[in-house]
């Protein structure tokens, strides 16, 4: 069951609530589409002659139901993690957000903006790989170069943030810290970009997730795999000082980058790090940086083994709003990247396997994906586009839908190969018609 859905059983339903999915095949009922708003009393009563549960969407619900829905859903503390009075009504306030200063809309079509992040992802990574060298030998640090980098991936995600997105996933199996840091830079920005953000505050989130890393490059590789001991946890949770120790040498950082690099780490119950901070106490950029990297940590953990699906880290991180992470900001969090970010592998109902292309906005669990394997289990030599906003059919005339998410290693599939099949000269114009 996704993350954003609740089972409710069919008396239980009310006007507002957003269905799903069926405990039963859409194709058995007369409903026409998959997932629709209960607005009459007649379809309450055509769902129960159909129907025992059906799954509702907390997200696309009314406002007023969604609420209700989440009290009811919401984890509870356990009994030894009781929390004082003081903390909880602190985290009880309500999230402080800064004002949205703009509605961004993508400017440039995916395969355009696609040629520029392409170039722009290889530079980017490589800058980064050459700053850390110089770092670990030379003792210096060329921000200038971070501030630049990070200006520049800005603008490709004001312009259109799937192209950047999907250069994160079909590059996810390169684990090193630099090229880490790159990735959680990208999903803050698209986060950022969401909230309506001015441009300035999105080249501070990007350059503070850029720096993140430094503090981690001066540990030992073991403490970034495994903290199996308290002094093995406290060693490791040095590295948000040793960042701001370099930082501090080299120049005199703007204070949002600064209070950033000191917060990422502090989490809504106060039981982050350094300084133990709960609520709104956690600067605002520093709220979204951290469910940034966080995300990045699930998806691409320094120890693959250990690497969980987006939807997987999705389901996580919503199971921790209100206790790690500000519910309001998961939620906005997860609006902006979806359950499905565009490059993810998924599999469909037919059994054929996906790649995520575009996720429009009002429609992000039914995205443009590219067949790359058939029901067989073979790869296709010219992948087909399939909209699956449109609800089309496979073979048996059942609707179309992803099954699950997929580990980016988890089939025999070149990532890179796949980008140059889709992305081709050529090709492209194929999808737009699909």
């Amino acid at each position: 069951m996704h993350l954003t859905t609740q089972e409710v059983s069919v008396e239980n339903l009310k006007l507002g609530m957003y269905v799903s999915r069926l405990d039963i095949p859409w194709v058995q009922t007369p409903f026409p589409i998959q997932g629709f708003a209960l607005s009459t009393q007649e379809e309450l009563n055509l769902l129960s002659h159909y129907c025992n549960k059906v799954y509702i969407d907390i997200f696309l619900s009314k406002n007023y139901v969604a609420d209700e829905l989440q009290k009811t859903s919401k984890p509870s503390q356990k009994a030894d993690e009781q929390l004082d009075p003081k903390t909880i009504k602190l985290m009880n306030e309500k999230a402080r957000f800064k004002p949205r200063v703009k509605n961004y809309t993508s400017s440039i079509k995916l395969n355009k903006e696609m040629k520029n992040a392409e170039q722009l992802y290889q530079q980017v990574s490589a800058q980064m790989a050459s700053i850390y060298k110089d770092l670990e030998q030379n003792g210096y640090l060329n921000l200038s170069e971070i501030r630049n980098a990070s200006t520049a991936m800005t603008k490709s995600v004001i312009n259109n943030p799937n192209a950047l997105a999907w250069l994160c996933r079909i590059n996810s199996d390169n684990k090193t810290l630099h090229q880490q840091s790159v990735r959680s830079a990208v999903w803050a920005l698209i986060f950022a970009r969401h909230l309506g953000l001015s441009k300035d505050d999105l080249n501070d989130v990007g350059t503070a997730l850029l720096l993140s890393p430094i503090g981690k490059s001066k540990l030992d590789e073991d403490l970034l795999t495994q903290q199996n001991s308290s002094k093995e946890i406290e060693q490791y949770q040095k590295h948000v000082q040793l960042t701001l120790e370099e930082t501090e040498k080299m120049f005199s950082a703007s204070h949002q980058v600064s209070y950033m690099l000191a917060a990422y780490c502090e989490r809504h119950n106060g039981k982050g790090y350094p300084r133990k901070l709960v609520g709104n106490k956690i600067p605002f950029l520093a709220r979204i940086a951290g469910i940034a990297d966080y995300y990045e940590q699930m998806i691409n953990p320094y120890d693959p083994s250990k690497a969980l699906t987006p939807a997987e880290t999705i389901s996580h991180i919503y199971n921790l709003r209100g206790d790690f992470f500000q519910k309001e900001l998961v939620e906005k969090f997860i609006q902006s990247i979806g359950l499905y970010p565009t490059g993810s592998l998924v599999s469909l109902s037919d059994s054929s396997t996906g790649v995520v292309l575009e996720q429009p906005e009002k429609s992000r669990l039914r995205p443009k994906v590219a067949v790359i394997k058939d029901s067989m289990d073979i790869l296709i030599d010219k992948p087909k586009t399939v909209n699956l906003a449109d609800d089309p059919q496979d073979e048996y005339g059942l609707t179309l839908q992803i099954n699950k998410s997929l580990k980016s290693t988890s089939n025999d599939i070149d990532a890179h190969d796949i980008h140059n099949k889709v992305f081709a000269k050529g090709n492209w114009f194929s999808f737009l018609k699909a």
